[in-house]
């Protein structure tokens, strides 16, 4: 492990969803939750794993009254700014999803799809 570098870039381990394993009703519980997620690993990927699979489940129907907040706690503001940067991107309506889609790709696995990259 002593290559790593000074700043973990890429977590070494799969996303893990903050509720897996916690019997909670997400659409049921009417109250405010919050989330802290402290050294991340260096990446988004329990973020966007955890809220990944928050949608796959919801019934957009019957939308939630409270909001589930998911609070970042980085020591490396590097990997802080590539958090913000990732999950602005997803969120992003602007861009076209594959557009969307190749300019993750591009700045996560730097596979420079895209010509003008």
């Amino acid at each position: 492990m002593e290559n790593l570098g000074t700043h973990m870039i890429w977590g070494l381990s799969p996303g893990i969803n903050a509720f897996e394993g916690i019997n909670i009703d997400l659409q049921k519980e009417d109250r405010e939750i919050n989330i802290l997620m402290s050294d991340n690993g260096g990446d988004a990927r329990n973020i966007m794993k955890t809220c990944s699979d928050i949608l796959k489940d919801f019934d957009f129907e019957k939308p939630r009254s409270q909001p589930i907040n998911i609070y970042l706690h980085e020591n490396q503001k590097e990997n802080l700014a590539r958090t913000v940067l990732f999950l602005t991107l997803i969120c992003e309506t602007g861009l076209s999803q594959r557009e969307r889609m190749e300019l993750y790709l591009d700045l996560y696995g730097n596979s420079l799809i895209r010509d003008k990259t």
